[in-house]
């Protein structure tokens, strides 16, 4: 089917079509999501386990292995990795991409399951998530306030919270910081001792007493009747007088003749201070599949009306995730606005006609909204990707427009009609057009079937540039013939158009610009279609050098941020105390507001860690980026050293995930630990890195109780009924619930405070013998003052150690860094018999980033030459066409060193971007050079005559290309800084290969035809 000719002899019927798919666009677009990212799936799953009080070796033997030995036999596990601290385990189960996440979930928790029943039965129902970047927090909220400290948290957990829940798609929230109120029930160890009473005995008894039950019902002949045991604790009086024994069996004890009941607080697990001072956080989940502004405009909203409603309350709010999505659409949509508008100019300049320019520019609006269909129907989002893909297509959209176009214009140059020139024009590049745009889907298409997770990120991105170039192909081949048909014009240079009266002097000048710039290009193509040789080894000798020059970038996973945001972290020796810990604090938090780029600082106490989020003022606002402030800040910690200071990038996941991160592993712990100090040692050494951090921490000091065999036995005390009292005593144990005014507290039966130190008050405990008979703890016990690691962790059920750092913006990047460790492994440390290492986090992904990127790389080129060969039927051909990517390559690599620019996942988005955007030129070269050769003329006049008529829409194309990607390449605020290198690599790769493929794409043809001749003459003979 001819569309050009159904065009212009049906114009109403492809203008109705124009009408319908930007009707239908709209509608689209007003539908699509808004997020950040596109949707993620990691196939990765979590367990977390609470064992209240026990040590990181108690929970690295009790909880983590017994479930790590039943997670591993789980089909599809990749990795499994376990965290072991004071009190809790985390274990994280990763699988491979090909594993349906749904059944494997399923099978972790029937997993955990059964290993439930090998936990001690203080271990809390353990905790199963399936981790999505969708169920981060999209906004946090802080509040202060001059109530008591329970009171407050009651009214944040009961109002304010509640309030937020009931906010439209808001998901759950969560409280950090504060402490909920307690009924404590602290034990005498005298009062005890003396009614030979246990501790554990008054927790059994309490729990007992505390809770209804109901008694069953019976039917009636007209009703049926309930009956239930009330026993629920409703004062304080009635948890005293809950019996605990009876005294020779006559007079009973109650609970207040031990113990006191007062009210008190949860111990503290977590502080939270808003620019220094207390506060609380509430975290905003959003439900699945809803939007993020919306959901966080919302929240907001209803912010506003607390804040009148509760005027003695300070509401703020930090880390907004709608905030970071808007900077980040409007950042995209404020690079297309201003890549249409320089591409416009460009065509207008090229073409000097507005009626040419708006033909042209036609392309744009159609090509975006008939994506915004397609896009809908693919289930995507409006996010940083499908946006910054039309970013891309900007130049791309019109390409084949200004192709269709200049060459109807041409045929009007030519003298035939309006009618005549578009059929004939259209039909001419109508090969080259498809080829161009076919080469293009080669490279993209492949994208979309990238594995892991960067394949799900770029799958929209490369789906959405074919989608928008699919449209543009349809608008190339019908609208811009139809519209040139009958919107064309009359083509007279003796009556100029409008837009050349107003601007004829530069319309004139640049025509003249263009006439002498054609007549130097063939004088020159006819010198060098006569010394072809030289030419190929020029180009051979500039990409070799390209190849040197990329040896000099540096590599990274995610270019250098500069957002305006990071993260300040301290961890002070294990044991020191929590005020160590909050002096530490509040110097800290003095020190930062003391500078007039600081905006605001939330801060977190977890035991000896600090977690300090800090934001800048606006970019405007201060002189210096984002790391020269942490650098600054760095050096302002200095006499902090012992609480081990490092200022890294804000990480919204929360995995701490490090620009550099390395796991060691093994079975003999003491090896593993012993290697990884000595190659500790080494990183330290790398000026490249910043911060460097290790997982080994020094002891963390404990007690220990070691049970003595033979007076066990003599004696008559159960090991396990020993350690169950020493922990209610200690830890304490929480018996029952006590209501009231509708609110629900724990009741905690421990000892009174001063008497819970087991090392000061080791000879005054007792415990119970199996005939509840109480025995000194010295006697059947040994009790030894010791350390133990901080912090265990393990992976694929061994032990690890994990070493990171971050880089410096000035140093290498991680790719020198992973090289450099790897010679220290080779040649400085060789790794112990039993011992391995493999690099994690970031660092991970950047080494299977850039396979993955090879692979689509490989495959784009092999499917533009698939294509280039299907529509030339000819397997040589494509050949001089493709000779011109690594000509690209050239130009991209010297464009990031000049730059200073790192080889980051952007760049290399736009590497495969120019893989497919290189061919353009050379094929519309080629392919008129062919036309004319099937007339009969020679291969080097065929060149010559394919430069004078070609040369025109290659610069066109290319500049508008250019001129598309120019403010994706200068980075106008703080969001589109991080994508200045996909700009870089295509601008300097089109500029290379637009040059180099006018003399270097003709030289590289003579010789194949060369080639090819005499084996055409043998066939045709």
């Amino acid at each position: 089917m001819n569309l050009a000719k159904l065009s212009i002899e049906r114009p109403v019927f492809i203008a109705c079509t124009v009408i319908l798919i930007s009707v239908v666009g709209i509608v689209s677009f007003g539908k699509l999501g808004v997020e950040n990212f596109p949707d993620v799936s990691f196939p990765t799953i979590a367990v977390n386990v609470t064992y209240p009080g026990a040590a990181p070796n108690e929970i690295e033997t009790l909880v983590s292995k017994p479930i790590e030995d039943e997670l591993s036999t789980i089909s599809g596990m990749k990795k499994i990795r376990s965290t072991c601290n004071e009190g809790s385990a985390v274990i994280v189960a990763e699988f491979s991409y090909d594993t349906d996440i749904g059944y494997a979930e399923q099978q972790i928790r029937d997993k955990v399951a059964f290993a439930r029943k090998k936990l001690p039965s203080e271990v809390e129902e353990p905790v199963i998530r399936r981790f999505d970047p969708s169920d981060l927090p999209i906004i946090s909220i802080s509040m202060q306030s001059d109530m008591a400290e329970n009171e407050f948290y009651d009214f944040a957990s009961e109002t304010i919270k509640q309030r937020l829940i009931s906010v439209n798609n808001v998901g759950s929230v969560d409280i950090i910081g504060g402490r909920k109120k307690e009924i404590w029930v602290e034990l005498d160890r005298n009062k005890l001792i003396s009614k030979n009473i246990a501790a554990s005995t008054v927790s059994q008894k309490i729990t007992t007493g505390g809770s209804n039950i109901p008694a069953g019902k019976i039917r009636g002949e007209r009703s049926d009747l309930n009956f239930r045991t009330i026993n629920e604790y409703r004062n304080f009086e009635e948890i005293k007088n809950v019996p605990i024994s009876f005294l020779n069996n006559e007079i009973p004890i109650p609970v207040g003749d031990v113990a006191r009941v007062t009210t008190g607080s949860e111990d503290i697990t977590s502080l939270a201070y808003w620019n220094g001072k207390p506060a609380l956080f509430l975290l905003v989940y959003k439900q699945s599949g809803s939007n993020t502004v919306e959901v966080a405009d919302a929240v907001k909203n209803r912010i506003e009306s607390l804040k009148n409603e509760y005027p003695k309350v300070h509401f703020d709010y930090y880390n907004d995730s709608s905030k970071v999505v808007k900077d980040n659409v409007w950042d995209v949509e404020e690079s297309i606005f201003i890549g249409i508008i320089l591409t416009i100019v460009v065509v207008l300049f090229f073409l000097g006609s507005v009626r040419s320019t708006i033909i042209t520019g036609l392309a744009l609006p159609t090509s975006l909204l008939g994506s915004f269909i397609l896009m809908y129907l693919a289930g995507f989002t409006i996010n940083t990707m499908t946006l910054l893909a039309m970013s891309l297509a900007v130049g791309l959209l019109i390409d084949d427009a200004i192709v269709v176009r200049e060459n109807i214009h041409r045929h009007r140059e030519m003298g035939k009609d309006s009618k005549q020139a578009a059929l004939d024009g259209t039909k001419e590049v109508t090969l080259a057009v498809l080829a161009t745009t076919f080469a293009i889907l080669a490279v993209f298409g492949p994208i979309g079937f990238i594995g892991g997770v960067m394949g799900q990120v770029l799958k929209p991105f490369g789906f959405t540039v074919c989608f928008a170039l699919l449209i543009s192909l349809y608008d190339a081949l019908t609208i811009a013939p139809m519209m040139s048909a009958y919107f064309g014009g009359d083509h007279s240079e003796k009556q100029p158009g409008r837009i050349k009266k107003i601007l004829s002097f530069p319309i004139v000048m640049f025509d003249r610009f263009q006439e002498k710039l054609t007549n130097l290009y063939v004088s020159t193509l006819k010198f060098t279609t006569k010394v072809p040789i030289i030419i190929v080894s020029l180009a051979l000798f500039f990409f070799v050098s390209s190849i040197f020059i990329s040896k000099m970038l540096k590599s990274e996973f995610i270019p250098t941020q500069d957002l305006g945001q990071f993260t300040i972290t301290f961890e002070l020796p294990p044991g020191a105390s929590l005020e160590a810990t909050k002096k530490i604090n509040t110097e800290v938090n003095e020190l930062l507001h003391s500078q007039k780029e600081i905006k605001l600082t939330a801060g977190f106490i977890k035991q000896n860690k600090i977690d300090i989020y800090v934001e800048l003022v606006s970019s405007k606002e201060r002189k210096i980026n984002t790391p020269q402030f942490k650098d600054y800040i760095r050096k302002k910690l200095i006499n902090y050293t012992f609480a081990k200071p490092i200022v890294k990038n804000f990480d919204p996941v929360g995995g701490g995930q490090r620009l550099f991160s390395f796991v060691i592993t093994g079975n003999n712990a003491e090896s593993v630990e012993t290697y990884s100090k000595q190659v500790f040692d080494e990183i330290k050494k790398m000026k490249d890195l910043t911060d460097p951090d290790i997982s080994l921490r020094d002891g963390a000091p404990e007690f220990k109780i070691i049970p003595k065999g033979d007076q066990i036995v003599k004696l008559g005390v159960n090991p396990q009924t020993m350690g169950k009292e020493l922990r209610t005593i200690v830890e304490g144990d929480k018996v029952a619930v006590f209501r009231e005014n509708n609110f629900e507290y724990d009741i905690r039966v421990r000892m009174l405070d001063e008497q819970r130190d087991l090392a000061k008050n080791y000879n005054q405990v007792k415990v119970p013998n199996i005939n509840g008979f109480l025995v000194p703890l010295s006697y059947v016990s040994s009790g030894i003052a010791s350390t133990g690691p901080a912090t265990i962790l393990r992976q694929n059920r061994t032990r690890a150690v994990e070493i990171s750092a971050d880089t410096d913006p000035n140093g290498r990047g991680s790719g020198f860094a992973m090289e450099e460790l790897q010679r220290i492994v080779k040649e400085v440390l060789p790794l112990p018999e039993g011992v391995k290492l493999s690099f994690s986090g970031q660092t991970e992904d950047l080494e299977s980033t850039g396979k993955n990127m090879g692979i689509a790389l490989g495959l784009g080129v092999v499917f533009i030459y698939l294509v280039l060969a299907s529509l030339y039927e000819s397997f040589i051909i494509p050949i001089s066409i493709l000779v011109v990517i690594p000509l690209a390559m050239t130009g991209a690599f010297l464009g990031l060193y000049i730059t200073g620019k790192a080889m980051d996942i952007y760049a290399n988005i736009g590497m495969i971007l120019l893989f497919g955007l290189a061919t353009k030129n050379s094929i519309l070269l080629i392919d008129f050079a062919k036309d004319l050769q099937k007339t009969g003329v020679d291969t080097v006049t065929a060149l010559i005559e394919a430069g004078r008529a070609r040369l025109r829409p290659i610069l066109m194309t290319s500049i508008a290309l250019i001129a598309g990607m120019l403010p994706v390449a200068i980075g106008l605020n703080e969001a589109s800084k991080q994508r200045t290198t996909m700009g870089v690599t295509v601008i300097g790769g089109l500029i290379s290969s637009t040059i180099l493929t006018l003399y270097v794409i003709p030289a590289v043809y003579q010789y194949i035809c060369k080639w090819i001749e005499p084996k055409k003459k043998i066939v045709t003979k």
